[in-house]
Parts: structure tokens; sequence; C-alpha cells
């Protein structure tokens, strides 16, 4: 990802609050108001563009998203249609638009900044310290996690004879209690690694 478009530079600071009031302003936006809904669609259109971000990466990752919250939506719309006098099936697409733009918003902050720059704009805008080592932590040792997991699932296809899609509800209780396990274990070593070279809870970085 090349960063040297306006966006890039721009201050991470910028960037963060910028989102997030887009994001109110999209919550915010009453059920029906189908014109401001569009304008705040056109303004997103327009930061896609000016981020130099795929669309088609940024349209697979709105799919999966789109499950989840079509879901979501389709069970929550029925109390909102009552209040507000629409159909069903509008309020369950007014919420999707609104998901929908408030989660690309936050693809294109992401796009567009660094993963160390906008943890430390959080910490310059009052994030509790904690916090944001938490979110750092996260960050890193999510993808081990998923390195373990996947060695322990090639380990249990070389040593089960089932077909590959049978796993029994018994299989997965024990394959994710031994993924807590095993990633308490690391927590620890990791713990003590760190503690062993000076850390105080405090994460510097170069622009500090």
């Amino acid at each position: 990802m090349a960063l040297d478009g306006p966006l890039h530079r721009l201050d991470a600071r910028v960037k963060l609050v910028a989102a997030v009031v887009y994001v109110v302003a999209v919550v915010a936006t009453p059920l029906g108001s189908w014109r401001l809904l569009g304008l705040l669609g056109l303004v997103l259109a327009m930061l896609i563009a000016a981020s130099g971000a795929s669309p088609v990466r940024l349209f697979t990752r709105w799919l999966g998203f789109l499950a989840l919250v079509g879901f979501l939506a389709a069970v929550t719309a029925g109390g909102l249609a009552a209040r507000a006098n629409m159909s069903w099936g509008l309020v369950v697409l007014n919420l999707l638009i609104k998901n929908s733009l408030a989660f690309l918003m936050m693809l294109v902050l992401v796009h567009v900044t660094t993963w160390p720059k906008l943890l430390l704009a959080m910490r310059r805008l009052g994030m509790p310290p904690v916090l944001a080592a938490t979110l750092s932590f996260m960050d890193r040792y999510v993808n081990v996690l998923r390195d373990e997991l996947e060695r322990m699932r090639s380990a249990r296809r070389a040593r089960w004879f089932r077909r590959r899609g049978d796993l029994s509800i018994g299989t997965l209780s024990t394959l994710i209690g031994v993924l807590l396990l095993r990633a308490l274990e690391r927590e620890e070593r990791v713990h003590a690694a760190m503690t062993a070279r000076g850390w105080d809870g405090t994460i510097r970085t170069l622009e500090d």
C-alpha cells in the first residue's frame, strides 16, 4: 500500500476524528432520510476514490460484513418499523445502508492510516494507555493465534479418518479449549520475556 496520497499524509488525529464524526452522523440519521443517506454515501464514495483503495477488496470485505449485519437488521427491524410507521423491508434496507456506510468508512480509515499511527492518534486524543496497549497486542497476537489454530487443524486432519466436514460438537469444543490453553501459556511466556526486557506498560514509538 503506497502511502503517498493526500489522505495518507493527513494527520492521523484529524482522520480519526473525522471518521468518528462521520459514523456518528450516519447513526444519528433518522429512518427514512434517504437524501441525507445519499449525501453521506456520496461523501464516502469521494473518500474511497481519494484514498486509492481497491473497490474490489472493499466489496469483498463488505459482503462478509453484510451477512452478519443483514441477519441482525432483519431481527431488530420489526420494532423499529412499528415505531417509525415504515414497512419492515424499508427499515431493513435503511439499517443495512447505515451499517454499510459506517463499516466502509472504517475500512477507508484503516487503509489510509497505518495501525501504529492510528494507535498513536488514539493515545494523543486521550485514550487510556492500557487500552492502547491492549489494542496493539490484540492486532499482533490475533495473527499468532490464527497460525496456531491452523497448525492444530492441520494436525487434526492428519490424524482424522472421517470426512473433512464431519466435525462433532465435542471435537470442536476440545479444539477451542486447547487453543485457549495454548494462548494462556503463550501469554505467560511473552509477558515474562517483556518484563525481563524492561516493559513497564507503556508503548513507546519513534514519533513519541
